[in-house]
This record gives C-alpha cells, sequence and structure tokens, in this order.
C-alpha cells in the first residue's frame, strides 16, 4: 500500500513538474493561485467588515467572482462596498483570465502532440519507427483493430513534422518526432510498456536501409524485455545475416514481388497467401502451444485433429510446424513434437486452440 501511494505520488509530481516546464502551464499555475488568492483576500475582508460567518464570506466571494450573483447578503458597510468593488472587479478579471489560461494550455497540448513532442501515452500496444506511409499506415491500423479493438498505435519518426490529417483523426494513434539515436526518443516511445516494435525501412527501395533498420533494432533491443516482439522490413534478403544475433523477427519487404511471381506460376495461391495475412477475411494463422500433444508425431496429430473436426464440428487446419524459431509447412509425418514446439494452425476469427485441444 505504501509502495502504491508513493507511486502515485511520484506520476502526480511529475505531472506537475512537466506542467511548470513552458510557460503555458506556468501561467495556468500562476492564474489558479492568483484567483484563490483573491477569493482569500475578499471572503477575509468581507467577513471582518459585515461580520458574517467564515462560510457566508467564503460563499459570497465564490458568487461575487464567478459573477454568479452577489450572495445573500450583499455589503452593507462602506469597507465592505469597497473591497467588493475593487477585489471583486480585480477576481472578476482573474476568472477571466483563468479560463483563458486553462483554453491555452489545452491548445498547447494539442499542438505539441500534433507535432510530436509528447510521450507515448499507450501500453500494451504497438511502436511503429518509421512512417511506411499513409495508405499502408491505415490498412496495418485496419487490420491490427479488427481483432484487437482501440489498440494503442505510436509512430516514431524525425522525417515529417506531423501525421497526415487523415490519420491523425484515427482515434489511439500518437506520433513522436524523435530522432533514431536519441535515448530519449526511445525513453518517450515507451517500447517497454508496449507489446511489440515494428521497424519500417526508411526507404524500401534501397537495400542500404536495412543498415538503419539494424541501429534501430539494436537500440530498442536494449530498451525492451522478454514480453515485447520487434519485427523488422527487411529490404535486402542479403542483408538477414546483421539481425542473427537479434531477437527480431525479419520481415521481407518483397512480399508483393512473390506475390506476383507465385501468382503467374501457380493460378489463385497469391490471393489464397493474403486471405491468410488479412484478419478481416477468411482463416488466420494462430500460434499455439501443444501441451497434451508432446511426443505425438506431426501425422498423429493430423489424424487426431481429423477425427476431432468431423465429430464436434470444429472447423480448423494444421499449418506449420515452428522448432526454436524455425518453421516448417510441410513437415515430415514422423516428425515429433517436442517441449519446444509451437503449431501453427489456421482457424477463423472465433477458433479457440483450448476447445480443439480438450477433445484431442
Amino acid at each position: 500500500m505504501i509502495f502504491y501511494i508513493k507511486e502515485r505520488f511520484k506520476k502526480r509530481w511529475n505531472r506537475l513538474d512537466s506542467l511548470t516546464k513552458n510557460q503555458y502551464g506556468r501561467w495556468l499555475i500562476y492564474s489558479c493561485f492568483i484567483s484563490i488568492g483573491l477569493w482569500g483576500i475578499f471572503a477575509v475582508g468581507f467577513w471582518y467588515t459585515e461580520g458574517t460567518s467564515f462560510e457566508e464570506s467564503i460563499w459570497q466571494g465564490w458568487q461575487t467572482l464567478t459573477t454568479v450573483g452577489y450572495g445573500n447578503s450583499p455589503a452593507e458597510s462602506t469597507w465592505g462596498r469597497i473591497i467588493t468593488m475593487i477585489i471583486g472587479t480585480m477576481g472578476i478579471a482573474q476568472i477571466g483570465a483563468l479560463f483563458s489560461a486553462v483554453f491555452d494550455y489545452k491548445a498547447h497540448l494539442k499542438e505539441k502532440k500534433r507535432l510530436g513532442l509528447m510521450d507515448n501515452p499507450f501500453s500494451d500496444g504497438y511502436v511503429i519507427f518509421n512512417f511506411p506511409g499513409g495508405s499502408l499506415l491505415k490498412q496495418l491500423i485496419s487490420e491490427l483493430r479488427n481483432v484487437e479493438k482501440e489498440i494503442g498505435i505510436c509512430i516514431v519518426d524525425d522525417r515529417i513534422e506531423e501525421l497526415p490529417v487523415d490519420i491523425q483523426q484515427i482515434p489511439n494513434v500518437h506520433f513522436i518526432k524523435g530522432d533514431g539515436l536519441s535515448k530519449e526518443t526511445y525513453e518517450r516511445a515507451k517500447i517497454c510498456d508496449n507489446k511489440a516494435v515494428i521497424v519500417y525501412p526508411v526507404n524500401k527501395d534501397d537495400r542500404q536501409s536495412d543498415a538503419s533498420t539494424k541501429t534501430i533494432v539494436d537500440l530498442v533491443d536494449r530498451f525492451t524485455t522478454e514480453k515485447t516482439r520487434i519485427i523488422h522490413m527487411l529490404v535486402d534478403s542479403n542483408n538477414a545475416w546483421m539481425f542473427d544475433k537479434n531477437k527480431s523477427t525479419a520481415i521481407y519487404a518483397n512480399l508483393d514481388t512473390l506475390a506476383v511471381v507465385q501468382e503467374c506460376q501457380d493460378p489463385y495461391s497469391a490471393p489464397i497467401i493474403e486471405q491468410l495475412l488479412s484478419n478481416t477475411a477468411g482463416a488466420n494463422p494462430m500460434t499455439v502451444k501443444p501441451s497434451r500433444q508432446v511426443g505425438w508425431t506431426w501425422g498423429e496429430l493430423e489424424q487426431k485433429i481429423l477425427d476431432v473436426k468431423q465429430t464436434y464440428g470444429i472447423n480448423c487446419n494444421l499449418f506449420a510446424l515452428i522448432e526454436n524459431g524455425n518453421y516448417s509447412t510441410c513437415p515430415p509425418s514422423e516428425t515429433v513434437i517436442t517441449d519446444d514446439s509451437l503449431i501453427s494452425i489456421l482457424g477463423p476469427a472465433d477458433f479457440k486452440w483450448t476447445d480443439l485441444e480438450r477433445h484431442l
């Protein structure tokens, strides 16, 4: 409990500290203190000159300074009326200044957010390095949120001044303008608090971009824990060796070329693969950890799943076997499933591996 209170106090203090670091925040704080001070002076003066209760004096001060009214008993003494005229007039002006300070500060925060000067507010979301382009980013957001509704997405880039207007209008999308070589950029992105980091190349048509990607992946590695995945786009497959010691997963940027080649040589294969990769259409691959099936062969698993599908009407298909990061989409039937094995299985959006495994 003590540590919780301490942490809450620390967060509030940090917010107050950040509030005082810009002129809009300082003016807002000053306006609050001045308004409270004038209210207090008026209440004490009214209480002293009019002989009312202190509660009534505070109420009188609030009504006067906010122009709501002049209380249940307006000032009758000369000094009480003088205080009402002088302090009341000053207070009314100051209350207006206070509201102006609030609106100015909110506008300042909105401008800072638009220009990428605020920290990533999301946790358990996605951090994207290097703006990949408006249409690609919108498609990525749509696919992610088809499964993870309203998931937070933060884009980090130092080449653009702000996100395109149509991207800014998408809820829960944040922008950080930051240098990829600056430690502050990675701290502001709150990488360790999020589930995945995606690194796009600065130029998908230049194989030299993989060197920049490598630098960012290395630096991201320093700020992540085991729970945070790193995914990078690779322009040239010949550069894959650079990432051998990284825990990042490579996605080849030339997938569109491979899709064209595949479609030329095998009709309908490209749209089939596209549907597999899309959250918004058809079945999708799901990576699961088998527990009861350790020691089985791949052929035994295929046969038992076929029996369960026919008996219980569960719609799914085995797709690939993953062993220590290496995967096979068509493993031999005699391949044994081990404690380190993962299985990629195809199923609709409502498919649950636990339901299938219970019947195996």
